[in-house]
């Protein structure tokens, strides 16, 4: 895929999409609840597969996962964000499409 007239980080984000929506596809069971430990191990695939696109630059892939800054769960509970406005762009899309797929 080239993706030469958006920005880099619009770029990966167009890569992104569908990956995501295939792996949730693949993950996600009826009447199972999206955990931390799902969207960690998501997130992980869709950084591997993003990462071998030759076509896509390492700093930009970085700038969707989540940091250590926020201190996310890694437990079977339910993701909740709570009321917060700082989401990592890769968890935000894995939880967007795992509740519009599910």
């Amino acid at each position: 895929m080239r993706l030469t007239d958006m920005s880099e980080f619009d770029a990966v984000i167009a890569w992104a999409e569908p990956i995501i929506a295939t792996i949730v596809t693949r993950h996600r069971t009826e009447e199972q609840p999206l955990t931390w430990r799902l969207i960690h191990s998501i997130e992980g695939e869709v950084l591997d597969e993003l990462n071998r696109a030759d076509d896509l630059k390492p700093a930009y892939i970085n700038l969707i996962k989540h940091s250590g800054i926020l201190n996310y769960p890694l437990n079977d509970d339910p993701v909740d964000f709570g009321k917060s406005n700082a989401i990592a762009c890769a968890f935000a899309m894995i939880y967007e499409a795992y509740h519009r797929l599910h």
